[in-house]
Order: structure tokens, then C-alpha cells, then sequence
């Protein structure tokens, strides 16, 4: 017989269940785990994002397959050249970088000693880490449905990922994370990951700047092909308050960034 589920796993499961975002699995994963159980962290936020992309990539196909539909229809009763481009041209595949995360850091100010805010303040030696997700097109290519999806077509691919950091304060090299590999991507079109990443303890009065940057390179399974890659879509998991609105900057909330690295701040206390 299956043993029965403690309650801290009911707990995690409920977590996930009623999430709508990847902040919102960061704040569960907060209430439910301690901080040096980075790895189970990471699985929530996996989990959520998952879900979030998987709806996303259904309602991004019904578009495009209505867009087709539409398109059709306007190339029987108009001239050729004027028809608008109405179908995005298909994309085979791509990836995405959140964080960094702190686990046990809110958006809600706790009492010292901790958590702190936000997630991209760090202090030298606090767990920290990053998300990835390698995604696939699951519809045919050139948007036919008669075609092999692109998730198909690439699922006996391996893919080599790293996790590049840059020291903008020194303008120097700063510490890689990786590989991650997987070898096949495999079935379905999305593969998730999580690196824990970790940075020397800049001089005191003086934090460190970094970038991060994921870069991804199908390594085989022959030599060759034509796919590589880095995240020019970024989440940044934090938010960033208001400062008197509107007389001067307004708040942002937690939000997907386009080509813009994960930046964040490494200090010693």
C-alpha cells in the first residue's frame, strides 16, 4: 500500500495547486520550506512556472490557429499584396531565465533577523539560485498540422546549458554555473532546471554588480546542428515600490524582461 502523505507534503501540493504565478510560488515556497532547502524551493517555482507555460503555449497556439483560419479566408477574397502578415513566423523553440531567488524571501517585510528584501540584494554567502526552461514548439512547422512539431523533432537532441555571469563592478569574469545537460531534451516541449549560484564576499563598503546571462547549445546527438541560444526573455522576481505616485516613479511588480540579463547586487554585511 502507498505510505499516506505527511502534512507538510499535502501542504506543498495545495501550495501548487492554487498558485497563479512564479512570485506566488516563491512566497509558498517561503511559508512551507527553511532556507537551506533550496533544491525544494526550486521545485515549487518549477512546478508553477510549468503550469503558467503550458497555459500560455495553449492559448498562444488557439491564436495562431485562428489567425491561420483568418488568413485563408482573406487570401480568397483580396489581391496577394494586400494581405497583412497576421500568423507570427514559427519559432522552433526558445529559453527563458528567472530569478535569482532567495529562498525565504518575501515581498512582505518580515522582523529581523531575516528574510530580507528583495531577491536580488543578496548578502556574500546566503542560498541563492536561478530557474531555466528550454521551450519547444508542440504544433506543427510553418504552423501545419500536418508537419512534426518542432517538441518532436528536437526531443533526440542533447543540449549543453551554462549560466555566465559577468562582474559589472570590476569588469571582469565572473563565476559560470553549469553544465546542465540533457541528453535528450526528451518528450514534451518544456524542460525545466534550477543552479544554485554562489559569488566570492566582495570588501565591505564596496558590493559587487552582476549579469547573468543562460546560453544553451544542442551538443548532438551529431555534430552540426544549427541551434544555439541565449535568454533574451528574463523574469525578475522582484518589486521594485512606488515612490509617491505619480509625481515620481511609479511601482513595477514582478515581470518578464526582454533582453535585459538577471542583475542583482552581491554585498557583504
Amino acid at each position: 500500500m502507498p505510505e499516506e502523505k505527511t502534512m507538510r507534503e499535502e501542504a506543498v501540493e495545495a501550495a501548487v495547486a492554487h498558485v497563479n504565478s512564479v512570485w506566488e510560488a516563491a512566497e509558498k515556497a517561503a511559508e512551507i520550506y527553511q532556507p537551506d532547502e533550496l533544491e525544494k524551493h526550486a521545485n515549487i517555482i518549477m512546478k508553477a512556472w510549468e503550469v503558467r507555460l503550458q497555459k500560455q503555449t495553449d492559448e498562444y497556439i488557439k491564436r495562431v490557429v485562428a489567425y491561420k483560419k483568418q488568413e485563408k479566408v482573406t487570401t480568397e477574397i483580396a489581391e496577394p499584396w494586400s494581405l497583412p502578415p497576421l500568423a507570427p513566423p514559427y519559432p522552433w523553440w526558445n529559453v527563458l531565465l528567472a530569478g535569482p531567488f532567495q529562498p525565504g524571501v518575501t515581498t512582505v517585510p518580515h522582523v529581523p533577523p531575516g528574510p530580507y528584501l528583495p531577491h536580488k540584494i543578496i548578502a556574500a554567502g546566503e542560498p541563492a539560485f536561478m530557474v531555466g526552461a528550454v521551450w519547444r514548439n508542440p504544433f506543427g512547422i510553418d504552423w501545419n498540422g500536418t508537419n512534426p512539431p518542432a517538441s518532436v523533432v528536437m526531443s533526440a537532441f542533447n543540449m549543453t546549458i551554462w549560466l555566465e555571469s559577468v562582474n559589472m563592478t570590476s569588469v571582469v569574469n565572473g563565476p559560470d554555473f553549469g553544465p546542465i545537460n540533457f541528453a535528450p531534451l526528451g518528450a514534451g516541449f518544456l524542460n525545466l532546471f534550477f543552479a544554485p549560484i554562489t559569488f566570492p564576499a566582495p570588501p565591505s563598503g564596496k558590493p559587487h554588480l552582476y549579469e547573468v546571462n543562460l546560453i544553451a547549445d544542442v551538443s548532438g546527438p551529431v555534430p552540426g546542428l544549427p541551434f544555439a541560444g541565449y535568454s533574451t526573455w528574463v523574469f525578475n522576481p522582484d518589486t521594485e515600490p512606488a515612490i509617491f505616485p505619480p509625481m515620481l516613479m511609479p511601482g513595477v511588480g514582478p515581470h518578464m524582461q526582454y533582453d535585459i540579463p538577471a542583475r542583482f547586487l552581491v554585498y557583504t554585511p
